[in-house]
């Protein structure tokens, strides 16, 4: 049951964008003090910008935002052709998988997607 009002759905779905936005800035894999602060230092910076230096600031984002799109539409389109598809898998899920396709299971995260694609591609 979902317990929501429209409102409360709305400031969610906002809140998705903003962190997503974030992603598109190359912030997502930072540690939450450093981005908050980050945030915080930028909060009070903006006081300070002159409307030419906000425009110079909304340009870059508008090229990242315009990269982005151009860049999305186009690994969509190669997605589709190559008939890939998106999956999110958690570390365990990764080494569940890597474990039952009989592979060493690495000892570092990092290590977990090539060892799968390995496997998967047949590599040894």
């Amino acid at each position: 049951m979902n317990e929501h009002t429209p409102e409360q759905g709305s400031r969610v779905h906002h809140l998705v964008n903003l962190g997503g936005l974030i992603a598109v800035a190359g912030l997502d894999r930072e540690p939450p003090d450093f981005l908050l602060g980050a945030l915080v230092s930028i909060a009070h910076e903006r006081a300070d910008l002159t409307p030419e230096q906000r425009a110079q600031v909304s340009s870059l984002g508008q090229s990242k935002l315009d990269e982005r799109a151009t860049s999305k539409r186009a690994w969509n389109s190669w997605r589709k052709q190559k008939e890939l598809h998106s999956l999110l898998l958690s570390s365990v899920q990764m080494r569940k998988l890597i474990d039952a396709l009989g592979g060493a299971i690495p000892s570092t995260d990092d290590q977990l997607i090539e060892t799968l694609t390995n496997l998967l591609k047949g590599d040894d």
